[in-house]
């Protein structure tokens, strides 16, 4: 879901509330209609690559320790 144009987002636009947090994985895409509706409902969002900065150096720690 949210690879492609015309996918439905994974949750319904009417459930996303103000104080929520939504995180995308989908990186390399840019803003996703799931990051499009979670920011007008005035969400903290995070998309695919804030995701991937965000664990890039533990996933390099791992990988280096085995």
């Amino acid at each position: 879901m949210g690879m492609e144009d015309g996918d439905p987002i994974p949750v319904g636009p009417t459930l996303l509330r103000s104080d929520m947090f939504v995180g995308d994985v989908i990186a390399g895409h840019g803003t996703t209609p799931l990051i499009a509706a979670a920011q007008a409902a005035g969400c903290n969002t995070a998309n695919g690559n804030d995701m991937v900065k965000a664990v890039q150096d533990l996933v390099v720690d791992f990988m280096l320790a085995q």
